[in-house]
This record gives C-alpha cells, sequence and structure tokens, in this order.
C-alpha cells in the first residue's frame, strides 16, 4: 500500500495542524507538504523529526497551484490531497486504495464526511458531480493529463472548476462511503495562524476580494462573458449600493464590501487574480 501513495499536504501558516496531521499517517508513506509562508523553521522542524516528509517552501501560490506543485514531485501512482485541518482514520487510505483499483480510471475519490463509521452501507461506491475538497484521491498520469487545476485562480473555486472539467472529460468523481474523514473547517487559510488582528482582518478582506473574482472568471470560463455578467451584475450594483448607504470614506464597516467591488472588477476587465496579503513574506 506505502509503495503505492503519496500524501499532498497545501498548507499556510499552520505548523501545528501540520505536524499533527503527520503524526496521525504511517511514516511508511511518503508526505508532501507545500508550505506557502515560507517558514523556514517549519521546514527544518518536520524534516529533521519525520524522515517521511518533504516540505517545499513557496510563496502563498494558491491552493491549486499548491496542488499542482505538489503532483509534480509525486513518484507514486496515485496521491492524496488532504487540508491539514483534516482527520483521516485508521482504514481511510486502504480503503481508497482499495476503491481506486476497482474503478481503475476516474477524476477524483474522495472519502465520507464522518457521520456513523459503523454504519453497513450498500453501495460502498457512490457516482457524485461534486466531492468534498478536504480529501481527494487522485490518480497521477490522469491528473498530469489534464492538466490538474488552474493555474488562474487563486482561491476559491479551483475545486469547482476542476471537477466540471472532469464532468466535461467523463472522467467520473466518486465518493467512497467506507472510506472516512473529518473536516473541521473550510477554506485555504481558515486554518491559519496569524500574527496578530490585523493580518487575520486582512486575511477576511481578501476573501472577499477573491471570492468575487474566482466567481466571475469561473462562470466565464464554461458560460461565456455575457452570462457571467447576468449573473454577477446584481451583486455588483447591490455591493455599490451597500457602499455609499454606508458612506464612501472606508472603515471597517465598508472595506469588506469594497474589496469584493474591487475583485468582481478586476476579473471582469480581464486581470489576474493578483491580490495577495501585504503581510506575506515576499
Amino acid at each position: 500500500m506505502e509503495k503505492l501513495i503519496t500524501v499532498v499536504l497545501p498548507s499556510y501558516k499552520s505548523s501545528k495542524l501540520v505536524i499533527s496531521h503527520i503524526k496521525k499517517i504511517s511514516k511508511k508513506i511518503k508526505i508532501i507538504d507545500i508550505e506557502k509562508s515560507k517558514e523556514k523553521k517549519l521546514k527544518k522542524k518536520i524534516e529533521k523529526n519525520y524522515r517521511n516528509t518533504k516540505v517545499y517552501l513557496q510563496n502563498n501560490i494558491g491552493y491549486g497551484r499548491a496542488i499542482n506543485f505538489g503532483a509534480c514531485h509525486v513518484e507514486t501512482k496515485y496521491f492524496l490531497v488532504m487540508n491539514p485541518d483534516t482527520i483521516i482514520y485508521k482504514d481511510t487510505i486502504k480503503n481508497l486504495l482499495s476503491a481506486a483499483k476497482k474503478i481503475k480510471i476516474f477524476g477524483a475519490l474522495s472519502p465520507d464526511q464522518i457521520q456513523n463509521k459503523n454504519k453497513k452501507y450498500k453501495k460502498k461506491i457512490k457516482e457524485e458531480k461534486m466531492l468534498d475538497g478536504g480529501a481527494m484521491l487522485f490518480d497521477k498520469e490522469t491528473f498530469k493529463n489534464i492538466k490538474g487545476f488552474d493555474d488562474n485562480i487563486f482561491l476559491y473555486y479551483e475545486e469547482n472548476d476542476y471537477f466540471h472539467k472532469c464532468n466535461n472529460l467523463n472522467l467520473k468523481l466518486y465518493l467512497i462511503k467506507n472510506s472516512f474523514f473529518y473536516h473541521s473547517q473550510k477554506g485555504d487559510s481558515s486554518s491559519a495562524i496569524y500574527n496578530n488582528s490585523k493580518e487575520k482582518y486582512y486575511a477576511y478582506l481578501l476573501s472577499g476580494w477573491h471570492g468575487q473574482w474566482s466567481k466571475f472568471y469561473y462562470l466565464k470560463k464554461y458560460y461565456g462573458f455575457t452570462h457571467s455578467l447576468y449573473k454577477c451584475l446584481p451583486n455588483l450594483l447591490g455591493n455599490i449600493i451597500q457602499l455609499f448607504m454606508k458612506g464612501i470614506i472606508l472603515s471597517k464597516k465598508t472595506e469588506y464590501t469594497y474589496f469584493k467591488i474591487e475583485g468582481l472588477i478586476a476579473s471582469i476587465i480581464g486581470l489576474p487574480s493578483f491580490k495577495r496579503s501585504k503581510y506575506d513574506k515576499n
């Protein structure tokens, strides 16, 4: 089993969760951590204490691009992407691999969100149109052939985009009902540990910017510019009205709205997803 799979962890300022996560995975399984905050101390600590783990320090390149980067360093047939704030159980990986061998060709497999591990399911494999992105198993060659995640998306909608692409290519997505995991939170930066409240607040503002940018980009990619504008224009006008009602002068009550407006306009006029945290290391 260990020779078939690598665990890929895209992480961002979540050192405690990453180390806790590594401890729960068999030392015989290779782990790749893509840490997007250039934390040299974390790399040194992990690689010293966990010889099965390789840490790559990157700029904050985004969730999808981090997975793409990690996939390039995978040497096994399969790789399992997991958020640092997920928990897997004793037979999670074994049952995922068992399903992968049966299915053979697929876009992605996901374990089931934990509800009742003792329940016996009639169908252990269920086809879905979308999966929970907290834990996903990929076949390396298939992932490589379809070029993985869209590098243009920094945050939000990267999984929607990947699933949409798989559906278009008739690469099926499967939920494995006898394989379980627990995902405590949502979002790439939800598990981050910030240095201060200002940094945390700025991450909140960025979530508004990227949420709007990625939504329009995703819709435009698959449904065209006119449809995307039709879907997003009411939200844009609503935010502009809200901004004027609260007062044009930026304050904590209006900054989030402003970031959302800016992100959507940037996407509409074709600018890349450029906004980053001013607290990230260069």
